[in-house]
């Protein structure tokens, strides 16, 4: 599995280097599997036909985390927090953000906005 973040995640057929692994059947047809493979304890979630649904990598850098699916929800009753040194959403459709409290940006570079159109009130 290569390390770049933008790989699909898809069913691979791998090597058997694995020292050691466990597998549990889960409901419809799903599987979680634990395993080392190449020095890195691997955790991984697929789906009835194979493909990679969830999984985590365990390496020396940390932990990476990787999904793939129809849709992702987080809820919390405080916050959701990211801190990264970039962050970037893409999408094919458009992006909604609805709020009842103040939305607020900071940059202490540039602030961007290209589009089509830009209404502002």
């Amino acid at each position: 599995m290569a390390s770049d973040p933008k790989e699909k995640l898809e069913a691979s057929h791998t090597e058997e280097t694995e020292s050691e692994s466990r597998e549990v059947y889960l409901r419809e047809g799903r599987t979680l599997s634990v395993s080392n493979h190449n020095g890195e304890d691997l955790v991984e979630i697929r789906s009835s036909s194979g493909m990679v649904e969830v999984r985590i990598r365990l390496t020396e850098q940390g932990p990476v985390l990787q999904m793939q699916s129809a849709r992702l929800q987080l809820r919390a009753t405080e916050a959701v927090e990211v801190e990264a040194p970039q962050f970037t959403v893409r999408t094919e459709e458009s992006i909604t953000l609805a709020t009842k409290g103040d939305v607020k940006v900071e940059a202490e570079g540039e602030v961007d906005i290209d589009g089509e159109k830009i209404h502002l009130n």
